[in-house]
C-alpha cells in the first residue's frame, strides 16, 4: 500500500487553510503547518513550525520531509503585498527543491487580462514563479471562494443587508464563484495525484455579476429587495474605506478585493476537472455554496395544523419523462405557468419586501437551491418527488410537492399544496385566495403533463 503523502501547509490559519488542515488530519495524513505563533484549534497531531513565510530558514524547516506543500498565503493586509508574496514564492520554490518536495500546490486567482488589478497580477506572478521552479507545481485558480470566514463573503453579506446600497459600474462584472467545499476537494485530490505542473481553473457552475450575487445573498438571508442606486463615482477606495469602518475587514484588504471587480473573473485556462476528479455529485450549486458560507440552513417544514389539497393528473408519458418535466420548472425556459399570474404575484411580492419576480435556477436543482419564487426543500430522484417551499411574503408557510408515479403504460402526476398558517391572517388568506390558486395550480399540472408528453 502506498503510504499517505506527508503534507505541509502555508497559510494554515486562513479560512481555507484551517479547513484543509482539518481534512488532511481526518484522512490520517501527516501534516505540518507554518505559523507565526502557536494557533489554537488545530488537531493535536498537527506539527507546528513557528516562523514567518518570508524566512527562507522557516520554509526549509516546514518543507523538510514533506511530499506535498500547499501554498495558501496571500499578503493583502501589507502595503507591499505584491513584493512580499513574490519573495515568499521565490523562497518557497528554492526550499522545496532543496528538501525534495514532490509537489507544490498553490491556490490563486484567475489569470488576468492585459490590464488588471494589482491583486490579480500578484497572484498570477506567484503562480508563474512556482511553475518555473524545479519542483512540479500546480496553480489552482478560483475567482471567489464562498466559505465561512472569508473576507469576500463578509463584505458580500454586509452589502446584502443594506436597505439602500450603491451600484457602481464595476458591480456588473461577472465571475464564477465556487464553494469552499469544492476547493477543499480539489486540494485534497492534488495531494494524492502524481506530480502535475500547470494552471487549472476551479469554477462554480453559475456565471453571475457581483450585483447579482449581492441580490442572491440578500434573498437567502431573507432580506427585502434593496434600493440599488447607480453610483458612477463610487470608487474601490471609497468602498474599501467604508468597509474598514463598518465591518471586520480592514480597508487594506477590502481595497484590492474591490479593485479586482473591475474585470470579469471568468475561467480562461484548463478546467481542473480535466486532470483531477470532480466532487462526488458534481459541483456545489451557488445557492448551497452561499448557504454554507452564510450559515443559512434549508428552511424546514413547520409544525402545526395545515391546510392541504392534492390533485392528480394522468399522463401518457413515461414516469421518467414526467420527472424531467417537473425538474425542468423555473428559469427563463421553464417558467411556472400561467406566466402572467406569477408575474403579477412577483410584482406584488416585491412591493411587500419579498424576492419579487426573480427568475433563475441551477442546472440540476437540489435541496437548498432557489427556483424562481421557490426554494427546494427536498428532492428524491428514486421516488421522483420534488418539494418546494415558497419564498414569497406570506402569512404562513406554503409548500408545493410534485411527484411522478408509474400508472399503467404511462404515469400519474401527484400535486400537493400545503399551507401552514402563522396567524389568524393566514387562515383568512387561505380561504380568500383558494379560488384563484385552484385555477393556477390546475393550470400548472396541465402544463407539466403537456411538457412531459411533448418530450422526445
Amino acid at each position: 500500500m502506498t503510504p499517505a503523502p506527508r503534507c505541509a501547509v502555508l497559510g494554515a490559519t486562513g479560512f481555507v487553510g484551517r479547513a484543509l488542515v482539518a481534512d488532511l488530519a481526518a484522512a490520517g495524513r501527516p501534516v505540518r503547518v507554518l505559523a507565526r505563533a502557536a494557533a489554537p484549534g488545530f488537531p493535536r497531531r498537527i506539527g507546528v513550525t513557528l516562523g514567518d513565510a518570508t524566512d527562507p530558514g522557516a520554509l526549509e524547516t516546514v518543507c523538510a520531509g514533506a511530499d506535498v506543500v500547499f501554498h495558501l498565503v496571500h499578503s493583502l493586509g501589507h502595503a507591499d503585498f505584491a513584493g512580499r508574496d513574490r519573495a515568499i514564492a521565490q523562497h518557497l520554490a528554492a526550499a522545496a527543491a532543496a528538501t525534495g518536495v514532490r509537489q507544490l500546490v498553490y491556490l490563486g486567482g484567475p489569470r488576468p487580462s492585459a490590464t488588471t488589478s494589482p491583486h490579480l497580477a500578484s497572484r498570477s506572478e506567484v503562480a508563474g514563479i512556482l511553475l518555473d521552479g524545479e519542483v512540479p507545481a500546480i496553480a489552482l485558480q478560483a475567482s471567489m471562494i464562498l466559505g465561512r470566514g472569508s473576507a469576500g463573503v463578509e463584505l458580500l453579506s454586509r452589502t446584502a443587508r443594506l436597505p439602500v446600497r450603491p451600484r457602481p459600474r464595476w458591480t456588473t462584472r461577472r465571475s464564477r464563484p465556487v464553494a469552499l467545499a469544492d476547493v477543499r476537494h480539489y486540494l485534497r485530490a492534488a495531494a494524492c495525484h502524481p506530480p502535475l505542473r500547470g494552471r487549472f481553473d476551479i469554477s462554480g457552475p453559475e456565471t453571475i455579476s457581483y450585483d447579482g450575487l449581492v441580490r442572491r445573498c440578500a434573498r437567502l438571508l431573507g432580506r427585502p429587495a434593496a434600493l440599488a442606486l447607480p453610483s458612477p463615482f463610487w470608487s474601490h477606495g471609497t468602498a474599501a474605506r467604508i468597509a474598514g469602518l463598518t465591518s471586520p475587514v480592514p480597508a487594506a484588504v477590502a481595497g484590492p478585493l474591490f479593485a479586482s471587480l473591475e474585470h470579469d473573473l471568468l475561467p480562461a485556462d484548463t478546467p481542473v476537472e480535466s486532470v483531477l476528479p470532480p466532487p462526488p455529485g458534481g459541483p456545489t450549486s451557488l445557492d448551497n455554496a452561499l448557504r454554507a458560507a452564510l450559515g443559512v440552513p434549508v428552511p424546514p417544514a413547520p409544525a402545526g395544523p395545515a391546510y392541504q389539497e392534492e390533485r392528480t393528473r394522468p399522463s401518457q408519458a413515461a414516469p421518467h419523462r414526467l420527472w424531467q418535466a417537473i425538474t425542468a420548472l423555473g428559469g427563463d425556459h421553464g417558467r411556472f405557468p400561467p406566466a402572467p399570474a406569477w408575474a403579477l404575484r412577483g410584482l406584488l411580492d416585491g412591493l411587500l419586501g419579498g424576492p419579487g419576480a426573480y427568475r433563475g435556477r441551477p442546472h440540476r436543482p437540489v435541496a437548498g437551491d432557489v427556483v424562481d419564487f421557490w426554494t427546494v426543500r427536498h428532492r428524491d430522484d428514486t421516488h421522483r418527488e420534488l418539494v418546494l417551499t415558497a419564498d414569497m411574503r406570506l402569512p404562513g408557510d406554503a409548500e408545493l410537492t410534485l411527484r411522478a408515479d408509474p400508472a399503467g403504460p404511462g404515469s400519474l402526476l401527484r400535486q400537493r399544496v400545503r399551507f401552514t398558517p402563522a396567524s389568524p391572517l393566514g387562515h383568512a388568506y387561505w380561504h380568500l385566495q383558494k379560488p384563484a390558486h385552484d385555477r393556477v395550480f390546475a393550470w400548472l399540472a396541465r402544463s407539466i403533463v403537456r411538457d412531459a408528453e411533448d418530450r422526445p
